[in-house]
């Protein structure tokens, strides 16, 4: 198996660039298929960005160019990543209650966009079953993978068509979402950040940062389950699964 070196490049979701630097992300062609160049005959090739679930283009996008890929999406309880979505906000300065900030956000009433889209699993299930054929799209749940990793990672290098036994360490957590210990201090240095030595940065981090750990109280969980129930109903039914411990 061989990734791209590159996270996220969001090649076939461009739209993306609206909301991030363009530096970070791979929209040319000749420069997206340069971050397989050092792949030698593995039999599965691929890259991971978020953004594609979301998009309303990527599917068709990526079908157009590669019809025979595999698509994998994992999907996390749509109401702990609107909620996490919602500490992020208030991390970056949002002083709003989370009912206050949904409220506002449902306002909105964005298709394609902002932090309520992304969680609409079956909207974006059904896009994709419509441009590929059922055995190329596979949809796991993050609950089933935090509770039984080595099960849903041996289903996964089946549908990719890799050794289902390779061995993986799960031991070790990677990318934990993290928090500001004291979010108006961080808001006042912000602008000496540019001035600081990477490396100095990197070190001092672990004093500003901490594991992120606070979760929706049951008022928030209900609040967020009046605007993702009838998504939810409709996942089980597109992957004939039973969901009742989000809506719980």
């Amino acid at each position: 198996m061989f990734v791209s070196p590159i996270k996220e490049p969001c090649f076939f979701a461009p739209e993306v660039a609206e909301i991030t630097p363009r530096d970070r992300l791979v929209l040319d062609w000749n420069d997206y298929l340069q971050l397989f160049e050092e792949a030698a005959g593995e039999t599965a090739i691929g890259e991971a960005s978020v953004a594609y679930l979301a998009s309303l283009n990527a599917a068709a996008a990526i079908q157009a160019r590669l019809p025979d890929a595999r698509i994998v999406m994992i999907l996390r309880n749509p109401i702990d990543r609107l909620f996490s979505r919602y500490l992020a906000a208030r991390d970056s300065g949002d002083t709003a209650s989370f009912k206050a900030w949904l409220d506002r956000r449902v306002a909105d009433g964005k298709i394609g966009a902002g932090p309520i889209w992304p969680g609409r699993y079956a909207v974006h299930l059904q896009r994709y079953r419509a441009s590929f054929p059922a055995h190329q799209v596979r949809a796991f749940l993050y609950d089933d993978y935090a509770s039984t990793p080595h099960t849903v990672l041996r289903d996964l290098f089946e549908f990719l068509g890799v050794d289902p036994a390779y061995p993986i360490d799960v031991t070790r957590r990677h990318n934990v979402t993290m928090s500001r210990r004291w979010p108006a201090v961080h808001r006042l240095l912000r602008p000496l950040r540019r001035l600081v030595p990477t490396k100095l940065a990197a070190r001092a981090s672990p004093w500003f940062v901490k594991p992120r750990t606070t979760k929706p109280t049951a008022e928030e969980r209900v609040r967020a389950l009046d605007v993702y129930r009838e998504d939810i109903r409709a996942l089980e039914t597109l992957m004939q699964r039973d969901l009742s411990e989000w809506t719980a």
